[in-house]
């Protein structure tokens, strides 16, 4: 449960505690294996529309100022997928129910 959450608070760099979390609870069970990884791939997944984001807005911010708004909206939106799916896989995961993100790039099995 911790895993996904986590990503919701760390934002750009969520994919970092969820693979410290994947790392050190891997081997305690298949169910915390299964939502670790899921949390990792949502997690890696998004880095990517964070970084155009960041990127947006930078680029923006630097040759037309009055733009720059484009790139935070971008990482606002994916903080709210972030936000809405990890609430989703957390509930789950406290039920003791598998979940599977319907929007992660499966990287880690």
């Amino acid at each position: 449960m911790v895993a996904h959450l986590v990503g919701v608070v760390f934002a750009c760099v969520g994919w970092l505690p969820a693979l410290i979390v994947y790392l050190t609870l891997k081997d305690r069970s298949p169910f915390a294996r299964h939502h670790a990884a899921e949390a990792l791939n949502l997690q890696l997944t998004l880095f990517v529309p964070y970084v155009v984001g960041a990127g947006l807005f930078a680029g923006y911010g630097f040759f037309s100022p009055d733009l720059a708004w484009i790139g935070s909206a971008v990482v606002v939106a994916v903080w709210l997928v972030s936000l809405v799916f990890g609430v989703l896989a957390a509930t789950a995961a406290a039920r003791d129910a598998w979940y599977r993100y319907p929007i992660a790039v499966h990287l880690v099995k």
